[in-house]
């Protein structure tokens, strides 16, 4: 099946071209005009997909200066037809030139409730495969979600088993799926809730940092997995890879006949290695530079894998019962690096005085060796 889609910008058409797949979803660009209308030949086109360019007043042909608006402000009225006539909604990302667009419209501000995904102009263009897995995957999604008629039922999106219901059966996101609308919210609950912050999923830095391994191992991680089932193969899974978390610990128990943080990463990956061959290095600690430590999480800033005690929590405002606290290993706090993200990220104010002293805090390579 070839979706249609839609590319709204003020001056540039190319990348209509750039975020088109051959076959299976082909984007059309259209030409500003008055907002009302424009929603309206949008719609009308009957789209799986709208892509807008934030900055749709720059140079707005045929448009008065009173006239202008950015892609938010369409976003807005596209949204709202959308609730009225959810067997037509689609999906609808923010394009734009400027990387701090992400920080503008992060998760927990209300204007990003009107998109699916946000992304740079740059980035398109470096990563034009990846972007165009995801944005055929949100395509999938809706074409699924029109025809449910308002009746979404989690395990079936999630494609759970019955070991799995247990670990979605929440009521903050059962309750909020019984009392969606439209497709467009219950894609932002699932991508929000579940895909763009572990819990119930998590992604293959996680995993990696749970079995004790280097991501440079995720090749060989993925291949054992998936052989034991603890991939993820619901709504989303195609693009944004997730692996249940349960069956990962389960995995990991079996592998290890105890709590597989309790063991050195290095033990893990010899226990791993000599049951299923080759492929599998030991994480390192990024504080400590030894394979002998406790590694538990991924750095919400590296992706490396760190463990509790050489790192700090990251500030999220909104976050929910059911997920885990995402935390920052002391390297990228003593470096900066975890200020360096599009947006940034904020140690929680309960490890403030902890990470003051980290940044000048002498590593164990520099520790002078007793004689």
């Amino acid at each position: 099946m070839t979706y249609h889609g839609i590319f709204v910008d003020d001056q540039d058409d190319v990348y209509a071209e750039q975020l088109s797949t051959q076959g299976r979803l082909e984007i059309e660009f259209l030409a500003v005009q008055e907002p009302t209308a424009l929603a309206r030949a949008i719609r009308d086109k009957q789209p799986m997909l709208v892509a807008l360019d934030y900055r749709l007043d720059e140079a707005p042909a045929g448009l008065a200066a009173d006239q202008t608006f950015k892609g938010s402000a369409l976003a807005q009225h596209l949204r709202d037809a959308s609730i009225e006539a959810p067997e037509a909604d689609f999906a609808l990302v923010l394009v734009s030139a400027e990387a701090k667009i992400r920080t503008l419209f992060r998760p927990d501000q209300t204007a990003h409730d009107l998109f699916d995904r946000v992304y740079v102009k740059e980035d398109i263009n470096s990563q034009r495969l990846t972007i165009r897995k995801e944005l055929l995957s949100l395509c999938t999604a809706y074409d699924h979600l029109r025809q449910k008629n308002g009746q979404y039922d989690l395990a079936e999106l999630m494609a759970a088993e019955p070991e799995d219901r247990p670990a979605i059966d929440i009521q903050a996101l059962t309750l909020r799926l019984a009392d969606a609308k439209a497709p467009h919210i219950v894609v932002k609950l699932i991508l929000s809730q579940l895909i763009d912050r572990p819990g119930p999923l998590i992604d293959l830095d996680d995993v990696c940092a749970h079995l004790g391994v280097s991501r440079d191992s995720g090749g060989k991680v993925t291949e054992v997995l998936g052989q034991h089932r603890a991939d993820y193969r619901g709504l989303f899974g195609d693009a944004w890879p997730r692996w249940w978390g349960h069956r990962v610990e389960a995995f990991a128990q079996e592998v290890f006949a105890t709590r597989a943080t309790g063991l050195p990463a290095s033990e893990r990956t010899r226990l791993l290695t000599e049951r299923f061959g080759r492929g599998f290095e030991p994480a390192v600690s990024p504080w400590s530079g030894s394979t002998d430590e406790l590694v538990a999480m991924a750095c919400a800033s590296c992706h490396r894998g760190t463990e509790m005690r050489h790192s700090v929590a990251a500030f999220e405002a909104y976050l929910p019962r059911f997920a885990k606290r995402r935390r920052i290993c002391w390297d990228c706090v003593q470096t900066d690096r975890y200020q360096q993200g599009s947006p940034a990220l904020v140690i929680d104010e309960i490890d403030a005085s902890l990470a003051d002293e980290v940044r000048v805090r002498r590593r164990p390579s520099e520790q002078p060796r007793e004689a």
